[in-house]
């Protein structure tokens, strides 16, 4: 049941996550170090649409359902969940800054986005340990 609801949240992030252009390729980084201040950057995305931030203790191979379904993540299924709905910016780009806790440590991220039939997805980052 926990890889059902997952797959449902993840694929309600797809959902509410705007169509990026043809070709675009979105990249994320990470700055910092875990635990404490972390700065998560983001580029080549569609100007001002939502975004959907993922995390997993592992990297994987994790296929969201419907919608986007045939989706194949860079992340597993331990510890999947959907962090952060954020918006891209007026330049498709930006920056937010948080604190990692110790758990997170040594986990990764990936944006996913509802483009069509399979989604798109971001590169894979782990969290610094």
């Amino acid at each position: 049941m926990r890889g059902t609801l997952l797959a449902a949240v993840v694929a309600a992030v797809a959902c509410l996550s705007a169509a990026r252009g043809a070709g675009a390729q979105v990249v994320i980084s990470l700055e910092g170090a875990c635990p404490g201040a972390m700065r998560l950057r983001w580029e080549g995305a569609t100007p001002d649409q939502w975004a959907g931030l993922i995390y997993s203790d592992e990297r994987g191979n994790f296929t969201l359902n419907q919608p986007g379904g045939g989706t194949v993540t860079g992340l597993g299924t331990r510890g999947l969940r959907l962090v952060w709905l954020f918006r891209t910016g007026a330049a498709g780009q930006g920056a937010a800054t948080g604190r990692a806790a110790s758990p997170s440590c040594g986990g990764f991220l990936q944006r996913v986005v509802q483009d069509g039939n399979p989604c798109t997805t971001s590169n894979v980052v782990q969290i610094p340990q």
